[in-house]
């Protein structure tokens, strides 16, 4: 059975294309997976702060995946065997770094308003003890006469 070329490239073309839709498929599953996460368990409420940017096959059959979220850039890794994306050790990392970041921030603020308040209060304290001085010599007064 003789195949005349044209179907020798047509059958060649459209394993490509079968091929071609698989990646696809996977890709796509690779980006849905990633924003589920970063949507739902790593940063929920920012659902509209998410973007997931790209999806790229790496070794072993995974799937790096780049993203936005809250105008900062997220790398994770999707696995299709496990159905699993995972964004590893660094950006665990630059979230606590964040964190702490953040924490200090308000320790300033807290410090700042203590401060403040003791300030406030030291000021209450010499009114009070100018107002009771003031009093005890008006009262001491109006007692000898």
């Amino acid at each position: 059975m003789k195949m005349n070329r044209s179907w020798i490239v047509f059958l060649a073309l459209g394993g490509l294309v079968l091929v071609s839709c698989a990646s696809d498929k996977m890709k796509n599953h690779a980006k849905e997976s990633a924003a589920r996460y970063w949507q739902d368990k790593a940063y929920p409420g920012k659902a509209s702060d998410v973007q997931v940017v790209e999806a790229e096959q790496i070794d072993g059959g995974q799937f790096r995946v780049r993203g936005i979220v809250d105008g900062e850039t997220r790398v994770g890794v999707f696995s299709p065997e496990s159905e699993t994306f995972s964004e590893g050790y660094y950006s665990l990392a630059a979230e606590r770094n964040k964190k702490i970041a953040e924490i200090e921030q308000e320790l300033k603020y807290w410090k700042e308003k203590a401060e403040g308040l003791e300030k406030e209060n030291y000021k209450m304290k010499v009114l009070l003890n100018r107002d009771k001085a003031a009093s005890d010599l008006t009262h001491g007064t109006e007692q000898k006469n």
